[in-house]
């Protein structure tokens, strides 16, 4: 073995849905791994998206900051030339842009499970039919998903239901991909986490060391959830882990440098849980 099998100098990775939260951290891991990255999501007009372009700039890595529409072929063409335009290739594919709406499997209406399906599922298709024919010409390539716990286990909580549905297709949509791919010498993985800090949620074990801090689980009907009542929710779940706590941006990262690296040159198909030992 040989570290340098996890660097990814010179590699070109593009980062779907990297503006904030886990997509800013896999977007930084990957250049601070050696990777030039350029980072695209549908809002751009707070300046975040570009700000992370900037951070990976300041590595010394070359990056751009580009707004598009997943949901939309046009629109992913467009990005597809200007990242290769810009870059000179896509090695790496790492498809992070997540939506989600906390309502259980008979109160989401339509319009709702169109958006879920056209982020989570069509968009992350289609990004996977634009990259296909530049890394099957180079024979050469790693397409990393987002998936998550919920995709691989029945949710517990019936609001994120119809969220695991989709995300279940991602896993299922890595494996048939790395199928097709596999001829190629391109890999195509997934990552599933569970608990990951945000940036409004203390990380670690800030509820174990503070219990009176800790608020209690809200017993209202089912209803959208206000932004205190998502933190509430999302903070009482680490202490169901075996290890305790959420994981941080770092650690998320550092599984995606991981599959995107020489070092996971034999690892395709595989649905990878950073998960604090959630699926055990």
């Amino acid at each position: 073995m040989s570290l340098a099998d996890f660097s990814l100098a010179g590699k070109k990775a593009l980062v779907v849905g990297g503006r904030r939260n886990m997509g800013r951290g896999f977007a930084l891991g990957l250049a601070e791994a050696g990777a030039d990255v350029a980072v695209t999501d549908l809002n751009i007009e707070d300046g975040r998206l570009m700000a992370v372009a900037n951070e990976i700039a300041a590595m010394g890595r070359r990056s751009i900051a580009l707004q598009a529409n997943i949901a939309s072929k046009s629109s992913i063409d467009e990005l597809i030339t200007q990242v290769m335009d810009y870059l000179g290739g896509i090695d790496i594919l790492m498809n992070v842009a997540v939506m989600y709406h906390r309502r259980s499997l008979t109160q989401l209406d339509e319009d709702g499970w169109d958006q879920l399906t056209d982020v989570n599922l069509k968009g992350y298709w289609l990004m996977h039919q634009a990259v296909a024919p530049i890394m099957k010409a180079q024979r050469s390539g790693s397409i990393i998903n987002l998936s998550s716990r919920g995709g691989l286990k029945a949710h517990a909580d019936q609001a994120m239901g119809n969220y695991a549905i989709v995300k279940a297709g991602i896993a299922m949509m890595t494996r048939q991909y790395c199928r097709y791919l596999g001829p190629y010498n391109v890999r195509v993985n997934a990552i599933a986490p569970s608990l990951v800090e945000w940036e409004q949620h203390p990380a670690g074990d800030y509820y174990r060391e503070n219990p009176d801090k800790k608020p209690k689980a809200s017993k209202k009907p089912l209803s959208e959830p206000t932004e205190q009542e998502r933190f509430e929710s999302w903070s009482t779940g680490p202490e169901n882990l075996p290890l305790g706590r959420v994981a941080t941006f770092n650690e998320m990262a550092n599984a995606a440098v991981f599959l995107a690296s020489d070092a996971a040159s034999y690892v395709t198909g595989t649905v990878l849980c950073v998960d604090g030992g959630y699926m055990a």
